[in-house]
């Protein structure tokens, strides 16, 4: 676990004073003028201040000059309007996790701007960004190449079920915005054993919040993230990290949905040491589906596992979530690491992937 990331950091801290990290993120209250679902809102996806004040903090008390933004259209008008941070002498690394508003594609923003400018960032590009956010497209390229995915049905908002493929009578299901993380536009009704007359609810959701919405065959049991960390050629599985819910760990027919998210009403727990066998197959697995997406830097890959042991890629995200609370830190802290030094390690991880300022 982490045995050769942790091995880059003394090759490069040693030149901080060379970097200049700029955060670019939402923050609940200070980000403004952003456009928004009727139902479950996008805030969820923002960083509460103090969230975003942890960062900073712990950023520059490890030595690093932080500057910081609420919005990506005020760091974008500051690096083009006055042609900011290209004569301070210093490499620019943006930390990014700003996405407002509800356009699909929108956290590729920032990405695709630092990359024509020059700037280096902690995310992967553009595309693969993109990608990722959408299930679908991100599943069927798993599929086949043989990853371990459940049956996936597709419904458009106004064309319908797509090639007219639809769940089966009967079949336990789960539908989502094909397009969303954070559980936006999840509660315990997108769970559901199919018949034509659940289309009514399937067609709402994708009228409600404007998009494709994907059906997947349900998978009762426990829910798995595998935090991943990608640096050249170094891919290594942080911990596999368990979800539980008023302390069961099997979770059986219960999801995240958006208030358990948005209130973080759910645990971590130590999942290779609940399971060591699957542990060690979902480290494989999701080692090898982060390197054939082309996911950099941090990565995750969410499972459901059944009561049998047969696991189910279900959700990848190429940015997940950098807050203390949130399982990335909690599989750190696993590996005996604290939160800075998990910050630190997305700084080092996005210096290896460029030729450092030394």
């Amino acid at each position: 676990m982490l045995n050769k990331i942790k091995n880059l950091h003394s090759d490069v801290l040693a030149f901080k004073q060379k970097y200049i990290i700029i955060l670019v993120a939402n923050v609940r209250e200070k980000t403004t003028n952003f456009k928004d679902y009727t139902g479950t809102s996008v805030v969820s996806e923002f960083l509460t201040l103090s969230q975003y004040e942890l960062i900073i903090e712990t950023l520059r008390n490890q030595g690093f000059e932080v500057i910081s933004y609420f919005d990506e259209n005020e760091f974008i008008q500051d690096c083009i309007l006055q042609n900011y941070y290209r004569d301070i002498g210093k490499q620019v690394i943006v930390i990014n996790t700003a996405q407002k508003g509800t356009a699909i594609g929108r956290k590729s923003l920032i990405p695709a701007f630092c990359d024509i400018n020059g700037l280096w960032h902690t995310n992967s590009n553009a595309y693969i960004v993109s990608l990722t956010r959408n299930k679908y497209h991100c599943d069927s390229i798993l599929k086949a190449n043989s990853f371990p995915v459940t049956n996936e049905y597709l419904f458009f908002p106004n064309g319908g079920w797509f090639l007219n493929k639809k769940p089966n009578p009967g079949e336990r299901v789960i539908a989502k915005l094909n397009g969303e993380t954070s559980s936006i536009g999840m509660s315990k009704e997108n769970i559901f054993y199919y018949e034509d007359s659940k289309e009514a609810f399937i067609k709402s959701l994708s009228h409600t919040y404007h998009q494709p919405i994907i059906v997947q065959t349900f998978v009762s049991g426990f829910e798995v993230e595998t935090p991943i960390i990608i640096a050249g050629d170094i891919c290594e599985a942080v911990l596999p990290v368990g979800i539980s819910v008023n302390e069961e760990k099997q979770l059986d027919d219960m999801i995240l949905d958006y208030n358990t998210r948005k209130n973080l009403i759910f645990d971590f727990y130590n999942y290779q040491k609940f399971n060591t066998r699957v542990a060690e197959k979902l480290e494989e697995c999701a080692i090898n589906a982060i390197k054939l997406l082309g996911i950099e830097g941090f990565g995750r890959v969410d499972f459901r596992v059944d009561l049998n042991d047969n696991y189910f890629i279900t959700d990848v995200a190429a940015n997940p979530h950098l807050t203390k609370g949130m399982s990335f830190n909690y599989a750190f802290e696993e590996n005996g690491m604290s939160y800075k030094e998990m910050l630190e390690t997305l700084i080092v991880v996005t210096i290896s992937r460029n030729k450092p300022l030394i």
